[in-house]
């Protein structure tokens, strides 16, 4: 009689197990959802914009000068007679941020087309876990000065010239009308397509240039440099094994390295001057090219790969020779790598 009893308590008793597990699931839901949206409250709480539209004229360019001492920059073409200008800043939980972050660090200044904009840290807010995007769209014509201590930056699409610096940070400049100055002390630098003559200069990076018809002077403390399609250039790593790679050299070209490799693949328009302490030297030309190379290695050797010149005996240090009836000066030297001519 019990076991009859208990079969006919059991379906009750797992309904009242299952109505207590529904309620205990509710609870846990209603907690994991309440969680949910106070972290996004959280969230939405450490964020804060600012966006201003400021009108130019379009009689003549407007000069940009912008100051940042950490924080990502952007600076676009927008529209013609006005400027606009967006920042966005973001912080950790445990950091002081509130809608007056801005107008207590940001200040802008217009006199008719010259425009300066700058960020000014607040003792009230502490920006060591403040991170800060500004965007600032501009008419094409824009001349543009920055500097950025901490953070990269994007400069795109406007006229020129541009002169841009930073401390620790990368800098991007693609499809510039006129010249362009970069330097930077610790980041990379890739520019592209610029119409003058680009200036790039980093402590401790990597440069990229390419489609910059009126030539290049690259140089970097340690790292790499490509170069390609580019005028008259010149690109030295002061030292470690960075190398230098340049392809489409249009004018004259001066390369040097110190335990980096070299190598040049173009049709000599002008002479080249290629250098490297102990790296490996590699040029690389047409079958029917016309020049004079001169190429010499100190405790290395020279090694040729192509029908119209005479192979060296493997011990001479040294071949200098005129090609399909000479041409442009091919001068190459290391004190202790290898030169390959192809």
């Amino acid at each position: 009689m019990a076991t009859t009893l208990r079969r006919q308590l059991a379906p009750l008793h797992a309904a009242q197990c299952g109505a207590g597990f529904a309620k205990r699931l509710a609870c846990f839901t209603g907690i994991a959802i309440t969680s949910v949206v106070c972290i996004q409250l959280s969230v939405a709480q450490v964020t804060t914009e600012i966006r201003r539209t400021l009108t130019v004229t379009s009689t003549e360019p407007l000069a940009l000068d912008v100051e940042v001492p950490s924080g990502d920059l952007q600076i676009l073409y927008g529209r013609e007679g006005q400027v606009s200008i967006s920042g966005v800043a973001k912080a950790s939980a445990d950091a002081k941020l509130d809608d007056n972050f801005f107008p207590a660090v940001l200040t802008i200044e217009q006199e008719g087309n010259h425009l300066t904009i700058r960020h000014v840290p607040s003792p009230a807010y502490s920006e060591d876990g403040i991170r800060v995007l500004y965007r600032i769209d501009v008419p094409y014509r824009t001349q543009v000065t920055t500097r950025v201590n901490r953070g990269k930056q994007n400069i795109s699409g406007i006229l020129g010239p541009v002169k841009a610096v930073a401390g620790n940070g990368d800098i991007k400049a693609w499809y510039i009308s006129k010249g362009v100055q970069a330097e930077v002390d610790h980041g990379n630098l890739d520019l592209q397509v610029i119409g003058e003559h680009v200036e790039a200069k980093t402590g401790n990076g990597n440069i990229s240039c390419g489609r910059v018809a009126q030539g290049v002077s690259a140089e970097t403390g340690a790292g790499d440099i490509t170069l390609m399609v580019v005028g008259p250039s010149t690109a030295t790593v002061k030292k470690g094994s960075g190398r230098i790679d340049v392809g489409g050299a249009r004018g004259s070209f001066v390369g040097s390295t110190d335990e980096g490799d070299l190598h040049v693949r173009a049709i000599p328009h002008d002479d080249w001057q290629l250098n490297s302490v102990s790296g490996n030297i590699r040029v690389e030309l047409p079958a029917a090219a016309k020049f004079e190379l001169d190429a010499t290695t100190d405790s290395g050797n020279v090694h040729v790969d192509r029908e119209d010149i005479a192979k060296p005996d493997a011990a001479v240090p040294h071949l200098h020779q005129q090609v399909n009836g000479g041409g442009k000066h091919i001068e190459a030297h290391t004190n202790a790598g290898t030169i390959v001519i192809r």
